[in-house]
């Protein structure tokens, strides 16, 4: 993958997943987009959304630096093979994913599916979960656990929530990637 693949995945989930749900919201009699964002602002979205974020990452550098994740770490770690990648890079494609797929998932998908099903299908397409690769697929489970949570955050505090714990998460594990992958070079 080259860098300018990844800056142009990350621009289009910034703005072509919320848009898809904006324009979901425009013609459903069930579904309001704005709905998905609060009128107030509460810090303690904030703050769940920050601890979430940081426990999940925790976990999952913690699952990933166990030997026997070895293997899944190095697959993953591949994607970013030969890409010089940034600390300011890395947080803005996680703000990226944590925006757009926060909104499109959590905001309008869950809306109409619920949250684990939402969260098994975001495991799904991310291709986490694996016939071929039992360990690869312990991990799947463990992100549909963290994804569920994506959920439940958004649930039982907002939209904001979501999208922080979601960029947090990705910000620990870009850089745990791309420090094995350096380390394997």
């Amino acid at each position: 993958m080259k860098k300018i693949n990844l800056f142009a995945a990350s621009v289009v989930t910034l703005f072509v997943f919320p848009a898809v749900a904006f324009v979901v919201g425009h013609f459903s009699d069930s579904f309001d987009y704005f709905s998905i964002f609060p009128d107030t602002f509460d810090w303690s979205s904030i703050a769940a959304g920050l601890g979430f974020g940081l426990l999940a990452s925790g976990i999952g550098v913690l699952l990933l630096k166990a030997k026997i994740f070895k293997n899944v770490k190095s697959f993953y770690a591949q994607i970013f093979n030969d890409i010089e990648i940034s600390l300011p890079d890395i947080i803005f494609y996680s703000l990226c994913a944590g925006i757009g797929e926060e909104i499109f998932f959590r905001g309008m998908l869950q809306e109409f599916f619920g949250i684990w099903p939402i969260a098994i299908f975001f495991v799904l397409i991310h291709g986490y979960l694996s016939f071929k690769d039992w360990k690869k697929s312990i991990y799947g489970v463990f992100l549909i656990l963290i994804s569920a949570g994506f959920g439940y955050l958004y649930v039982y505090f907002d939209i904001y929530a979501a999208i922080l714990a979601h960029a947090i998460y990705d910000v620990f594990m870009f850089k745990l990637l791309l420090n094995s992958q350096s380390k394997d070079s």
